[in-house]
């Protein structure tokens, strides 16, 4: 595979992280930037490094934990599903809407494998639907 094609399929990576970023930051620094408590280059700074920092120390419980719903075994579905989230949350976003980044990257991966046929473990996916399911795996996952 050429550089340029991988580029190209990271883009929608990078998009989803550039609007789960927006989205988040948001939610934790808006009023403090709002208030002028803080500059917004010094919260872009901070959410930056914890982001990346979060990304390191929990990405991998995350993406087992998906994992288990089903598998994109294709670059091209990994660059759909990262794109659909991407845009799913942007436009949520964009339009003053709540929006679950767990839910958008969920509907992603489980519209990938309707799309290509594949496999999806419902008893899985259940879990995601009940009440407080993310609160609860994250301390579980404290625990082990």
């Amino acid at each position: 595979m050429s550089d340029p094609l991988i580029l190209i399929f990271l883009s929608s990576a990078l998009f989803l992280g550039w609007s789960l970023g927006a989205n988040d930051a948001a939610n934790v620094f808006g009023t403090a930037v709002g208030s002028r408590m803080v500059s917004f280059t010094k919260a872009a700074f901070i959410c930056g490094i914890f982001v990346i920092l979060g990304a390191v120390v929990s990405g991998a419980g995350a993406a087992q934990t998906l994992g288990k719903l089903g598998s994109i075994n294709a670059i091209g579905g990994s660059f759909m599903a990262a794109l659909a989230a991407g845009l799913t949350v942007y436009w949520m976003t964009r339009l003053g809407l709540p929006v679950s980044t767990t839910q958008a990257i969920i509907g992603s991966i489980m519209g990938w494998n309707f799309f290509s046929d594949s496999y999806t473990d419902l008893s899985s996916f259940s879990k995601f639907c009940r009440p407080g399911s993310s609160a609860q795996s994250y301390q579980q996952s404290l625990r082990r």
